[in-house]
């Protein structure tokens, strides 16, 4: 769950939404707001925050709940499944330098023939720019971005992983079930919300654990793309952890980030 200091700073600030035409009173509105930005909040640090009582936040999370508006767990509420929680332009226009830097950073471990699944985040756009090299490899992606400009720019044969367009974003969320083409990929590229201290790799969208998940137990090879923004971070679903990953691209020493210093014990480490 998320800091009572970061909920309390998006508390502060009345976010552009349809929820007053739901019918919502101003703190169901500033709730729906600071989870929608923050991915997660707790019942005990609204309660606080409101000065209200744990029963009268429960009721409000509800109500939020019901109305699709978010997901009510134990204890707090989530984002609603399929809702980003920054915009497109919001995350595709932080560390910029950075990311273009992790993604040159890939050219080694590719090659030639290869079948790659890459994940979503706005990380991966200038992706293309490596896979020109590699004209025989097969990109498989539910990242929009990723497709297109893999499609226009290369000449590597692309698969969207197919499924309903998250909105006002470029990716393309699918349930982990019988009914998405199975692959046995050389090269699993994904990226994170958040990586904890004990060196779990975390998301906030519930639908794109499961597709990561799935894609990961059919991979040869996991590649995890993060920048040090993302280290000593918490989001309240589990991807996997460092353990299960081959090769980490990050920015800095990300020894520093961990608690057990045998955390990235066996993991290839690629710093840019």
């Amino acid at each position: 769950m998320s800091g009572r200091k970061r909920v309390e700073g998006l508390l502060s600030q009345r976010a552009d939404s349809p929820a007053a035409s739901n019918g919502l009173n101003e703190r169901q509105e500033q709730i729906l707001a600071a989870i929608g930005a923050n991915g997660a909040a707790s019942v005990s640090e609204l309660a606080e925050q409101f000065n209200v009582t744990t029963q009268t936040i429960r009721r409000d999370l509800k109500l939020l709940n019901e109305r699709g508006l978010l997901v009510k767990g134990f204890g707090g509420a989530f984002a609603a499944p399929g809702v980003a929680r920054y915009t497109y332009n919001e995350r595709g226009s932080t560390e910029v330098d950075i990311k273009r830097q992790l993604v040159n950073a890939l050219k080694p471990i590719l090659f030639d023939g290869a079948t790659v699944f890459v994940g979503l985040g706005t990380t991966f756009h200038g992706l293309h720019q490596v896979v020109a090299d590699f004209p025989g490899m097969l990109v498989a992606s539910p990242n929009l971005e990723v497709i297109y400009s893999c499609a226009m720019n290369t000449d590597a044969t692309v698969y969207v992983y197919g499924g309903y367009v998250r909105n006002k974003d470029t990716s393309i969320l699918t349930l982990a079930d019988g009914s998405r083409q199975k692959f046995k990929f050389d090269i699993a590229i994904i990226g994170a919300s958040a990586i904890d201290r004990e060196g779990s790799v975390l998301e906030f969208d519930p639908m794109e654990v499961d597709l990561v998940r799935d894609v990961l137990a059919l991979s040869r090879r996991v590649v995890l793309v993060a920048h040090d923004g993302k280290f000593s971070q918490n989001a309240p679903h589990v991807v996997t952890h460092l353990s299960e990953v081959d090769v980490l691209v990050t920015n800095g020493d990300p020894a520093t980030y961990f608690d057990d210093a045998t955390t990235l014990k066996g993991l290839d480490i690629i710093r840019v």
